[in-house]
């Protein structure tokens, strides 16, 4: 089975020929091992820089995609998955892999790993808002970072006031508080589902395309409303 990583190989290839190369330099004044050295580590110096794009291209075109715990999960707790047909799901859990590598997930309590569930939720969202685009692409690719907090949060805009989800246009940033989140998941009749919120947000921003959406009042109930 294939690695998330596909790049870790091509570095420890890419350190054996540089330590190859300078062992030969250093006992035996090789011009070779010289060469090999240069190479080893100017590749695999290249190789570190553009890690992340190697690794999305070998998943993107090896069609890698979601393990089968993950996608129970979203198959258990994301509602709108019922609005994506079954011949287009492999699709969308190959989007919401390429989402997972793709996003820089910052928590902001350094003690508390990320909360891996939450950033297959953020990825399903976004997934599903683009749907309509039919190429294996990571989604929301103008968003390059999601920030995770424990507790409602005060933003740079409004410092005295506490937010549970932000969206930053300018910066490409979407903000959460996790916990609120869950819950607005799980139970959006009685919380509000920030994370559909904030993710038509960044669609209707017009930075992406819609998909077709489900009845109003369908989206607005899963949002924790009702249509008056």
């Amino acid at each position: 089975m294939m690695s998330k990583n596909p790049s870790l190989p091509l570095l420890i290839l890419m350190a054996v020929i540089a330590v190859a190369g300078f062992v030969g330099y250093a006992y035996w004044d090789s011009t070779i091992g010289l060469i090999l050295l240069f190479a080893g580590v100017i590749l695999g110096g290249s190789i570190l820089i553009f890690k992340k794009e190697i690794n999305l291209q070998v998943n993107k075109r090896s069609g890698k995609s979601l393990n089968a715990k993950e996608m129970q999960y979203l198959n258990e707790n994301f509602p709108l998955l019922l609005h994506v047909p079954a011949t287009k799901r492999p699709l969308f859990f190959q989007k919401v892999h390429l989402f997972v590598l793709d996003k820089e997930i910052i928590s902001q309590d350094p003690s508390q790993r990320v909360y891996h569930p939450a950033v297959l939720l953020c990825g399903a969202y976004a997934a599903f808002f683009e749907m309509k685009k039919h190429t294996v692409a990571v989604p929301f690719s103008g968003i390059p970072v999601y920030v995770f907090y424990g507790h409602p949060f005060p933003s740079p805009q409004f410092p005295k006031q506490l937010h549970i989800s932000e969206y930053f246009a300018e910066d490409g940033a979407l903000l959460f508080s996790v916990p609120h989140m869950i819950k607005g998941n799980d139970d959006p009749g009685r919380f509000m589902n920030i994370l559909l919120y904030e993710s038509a947000k960044v669609t209707l921003n017009g930075h992406f395309e819609s998909v077709e959406f489900p009845s109003l009042n369908t989206l607005c109930n899963f949002g924790g409303f009702t249509v008056q």
